[in-house]
């Protein structure tokens, strides 16, 4: 089996859902009431007709949104409620005429935007019908108020930056408000004294649900605390119910994937503040999830989390959900997975040869004038016993032995890279090659690592090294070659 460039990309979800050796597997809720008010199987049914088609990665910016927030229809009420830093506006969408007031906001950190797709689409879920689900849509119209601001952080979105123009963390500005970002969202709060708050962000994609790890988290959420003492009060019991609820139909698509995390007290955080402003609140953190390096897949769930909870808030139905059942959602850990982990390497250095495990992650680097592309460089993330960490993909390599790969001479352009044979130049120890502009997408870029003009790799095999590794057999043969953390086995 070759696993190549899009090895991430192709993963279907099937593996992930068989994988039951979970950390701390969790025990889907069983409600009091039936399960029948709502139609989830018609709900699961809806989630991809309804996808925004114009949303298809995660570097969107805000001027690829405006076309469809223009074309939103007469009863959604959309304004700008504000300008950020950069005097981009800031919009508000009103949805709804009930007696229940929920704010819904996402995108505060501009490198966040999963949620942001995911409500334009749930935008265009609640414009549906004939589709069997109108009663549900009804219903969250006639009881829930429901404020949108979507992309509350355009100007670091448009470097996709997780601070705003000022250099301000936006979620830290709860209480100082230097920012007009901050401001907007404090003072939506204070104008609907909302009852339900909705703090939609991404994390990063290699938590785990639970340590020891074996599985990452695809999301993680919070019911935050709003004192040093965690004091549960009643409206965050709700909060962590209508978590509980959503968590419910989760685990049906990625079982034991999603995490819980600490719930200390940030006093300078808006979610823990608006908790304490007697909004009842509930973070929804989206997180990695193998072969969806755009988080298209996360999104649906975001989707679908969103319209169950809603409905949950609308009819009550969140009140048999008991809070027990949000403890049980295991504490995510935020170095718990590794991208690849090789087990027992064979690593040979002046002082000797050593057996060990060594861990890769991949980090991107933002590219091009709109900050729209980007690329990845694998590094050596951890090194030693590995066995309590998860990886989306591991390797035993127990008996065979690694060696560093090299750079090939020179500098080449697309078609002079697209003329080369991986496979020799691994014969020669070349595992990377340095391109004369960024080729992330190149057809080779999972075969050979593609360095920028002045990139280099790491000479040996230690922690935080940008390296690649040639993989030989017990016949000191050549037998898979580990180029930018893919693994391409020989033929």
């Amino acid at each position: 089996m070759n696993y190549t460039s899009s090895f991430l990309r192709t993963l279907t979800v099937w593996p992930l859902l068989i994988l039951t050796l979970a950390c701390g597997a969790q025990t889907p809720p069983t409600p009091s009431t039936p399960a029948a008010d709502f139609p989830t199987a018609a709900v699961r049914a809806s989630l991809d007709r309804y996808r925004e088609p114009t949303i298809t990665t995660r570097r969107f910016k805000q001027p690829d949104l405006r076309p469809l927030i223009n074309a939103l229809p007469a009863e959604f009420h959309v304004d700008t409620a504000g300008r950020s830093v950069e005097d981009r506006p800031l919009w508000r969408v009103r949805w709804g005429e009930g007696p229940t007031t929920v704010l819904l906001w996402s995108q505060m950190h501009g490198d966040e935007p999963t949620a942001t797709a995911a409500l334009f689409d749930l935008f265009n879920w609640l414009r549906g019908s004939g589709d069997g689900l109108d009663d549900l849509r009804r219903t969250i119209a006639e009881r829930l108020e429901l404020t949108f601001l979507p992309m509350l952080n355009p100007d670091g979105a448009a470097r996709f930056d997780r601070r705003n123009a000022l250099g301000i963390d936006l979620n830290r500005d709860a209480l100082h408000l230097t920012s007009p970002e901050a401001r907007l969202l404090k003072g939506e709060r204070d104008r609907l004294d909302a009852d339900w708050g909705f703090n939609l962000h991404d994390q990063g994609i290699y938590y785990s649900a639970g340590f020891p790890a074996e599985k990452g988290c695809v999301l993680s959420i919070l019911a935050p605390a709003f004192d040093w003492e965690k004091t549960m009060s009643d409206r965050r019991e709700d909060a962590a119910q209508v978590i509980a609820l959503m968590n419910d139909h989760w685990q049906v698509d990625v079982p034991a994937q999603v995490g819980r995390y600490n719930d200390d007290f940030e006093p300078r955080a808006f979610g823990d503040n608006l908790q304490k402003w007697g909004t009842r609140t509930i973070l929804i953190e989206s997180g990695g999830f193998p072969g969806d390096p755009e988080k298209q897949e996360i999104r649906r769930l975001n989707l679908l989390g969103l319209i169950a909870g809603l409905h949950g808030i609308a009819t009550g139905r969140y009140e048999s959900f008991p809070v027990e059942r949000y403890w049980e959602i295991p504490e995510n850990q935020s170095n718990g997975m590794h991208e690849l982990i090789l087990e027992n390497v064979a690593v040979e250095r002046k002082e000797g040869t050593f057996v060990m495990d060594v861990g890769f992650r991949q980090s991107e680097r933002t590219t091009g004038p709109a900050n729209r592309e980007y690329t990845t460089s694998a590094y050596v993330s951890d090194l030693g016993d590995l066995h309590t960490f998860g990886g989306f993909y591991r390797l035993d390599l127990m008996g065979k032995r690694v060696a560093a790969g090299k750079v090939y001479p020179g500098t080449l352009t697309a078609n002079q890279l697209s003329r080369l044979d991986p496979r020799e130049l691994y014969a020669q120890g070349y595992t990377a090659v340095r391109t004369t502009t960024p080729l992330p997408d190149h057809p080779l870029a999972g075969r050979l690592r593609l360095l920028p003009e002045n990139g280099r790799l790491g000479g040996a095999i230690s922690f935080g090294a940008t390296v690649d590794l040639l993989v030989f057999d017990e016949n000191d043969q050549l037998e898979m070659v580990i180029a930018n953390g893919r693994v391409n086995h020989i033929d």
